[in-house]
């Protein structure tokens, strides 16, 4: 893997059309706010170039657009995986247009290089990777899973902070608080009902995909009713089981959102690969006002990006459906 800027054209042998295309479809095995898919394709000889389909962002649940630039790096990392498993050193080109341009990476084959051995691995999660919005159980401690998690985001420059279980109370509070701030926003709920609908068959989240757990995890599933300072017990209930983690930047900008994509991405490979599972409490990276406090109560400064929750699987989950690949690869 590298991140680099370049003008001329890979010299190196071009691809061929069936590559591409296996690149394509890793890249659109990536997870996404709502399950929206926000990113184009574009294919070139030798490789793709990443865009973000700013038609399908969520203004009232994402109004900066940073969970739409998130996912579309995660989707240019599973490119990565897909080309460097074809025996191609990835070279990747971030923002190549400017910071403000719809066009976030060019993605191009470079010299080749035997995949490494931990490379089969990332690949097969690509396929195998769920977000799991129903029970699970506690994973190992704490101590165990961190250099983990920690050595999967870093080539990025990101960090993963793993949450005390002396702070998880005051993590409750906030996450709630969050939950229900989003609860009484109007453009919120409207987006989370269309990508929820039950006819959505190519996008958006279905109900067969919905979560069983009562927290709502992957987005805010119901009204949490009226306002409370104080957590339900349920909510300290599910949270117990699971370790959760913040996933955090230095900055905050288009540029660190891309990055924060890539090493999610890495990082919930490396999980699924190691046979664990994750799902999302967003709520408060989703408002501005509340991520100091998410950045405080797992000690780290910086700017947080996602929340994860990680755990050992109860039962299996379907995968979330996705359009056809020629809506979203272009030649």
């Amino acid at each position: 893997m590298s991140s680099t800027a370049f003008e001329e054209p890979s010299t190196a042998a071009p691809l061929s059309r069936q590559q591409i295309v296996d690149l394509a479809r890793a890249a659109h095995q990536a997870p996404s706010i709502h399950n929206t898919q926000p990113w184009r394709l574009r294919a070139h000889e030798s490789g793709l170039d990443v865009d973000e389909d700013r038609a399908r962002r969520l203004p009232g649940t994402d109004p900066l657009g940073r969970e739409s630039v998130l996912s579309c790096g995660a989707a240019l990392r599973n490119a990565e995986i897909a080309l460097a498993r074809l025996g191609r050193v990835p070279e990747t080109a971030l923002l190549p247009d400017g910071a403000a341009a719809a066009r976030l990476a060019a993605l191009r084959a470079g010299p080749a290089r035997a995949p490494s051995p931990d490379l089969e691995a990332l690949y097969r999660a690509i396929w195998e990777r769920r977000t799991h919005r129903r029970i699970f159980m506690a994973t190992r401690p704490r101590d165990d899973l961190l250099p983990l998690c920690a050595a999967a985001v870093a080539p990025f420059g990101a960090r993963f902070a793993v949450l005390s279980p002396a702070r998880r109370e005051t993590f409750a509070r906030i996450v709630w608080s969050a939950a229900q701030r989003q609860a009484e926003d109007d453009d919120a709920r409207r987006e989370l009902a269309e990508w929820t609908r039950p006819d959505r068959s190519a996008d958006g989240v279905p109900p067969r995909a919905l979560g069983t757990a009562p927290f709502p995890v992957d987005g805010l599933l119901a009204r949490t009713g009226p306002r409370t300072e104080t957590p339900p017990p349920w909510v300290h209930a599910d949270l117990a089981n699971g370790t959760l983690g913040v996933l955090l930047m230095p900055r905050d900008g288009r540029l660190e959102w891309l990055q924060a994509g890539r090493a999610l991405e890495n990082l919930l490979l490396t999980l699924t690969a190691a046979g664990l599972v994750v799902s999302f409490l967003n709520q408060a990276v989703q408002q501005e006002e509340f991520r100091p406090a998410l950045a405080a109560v797992v000690g780290e400064t910086g700017a947080p990006q996602i929340v994860l929750r990680i755990g050992e699987p109860l039962v299996s989950v379907p995968q979330t459906p996705r359009r056809p690949l020629t809506e979203v690869l272009s030649w």
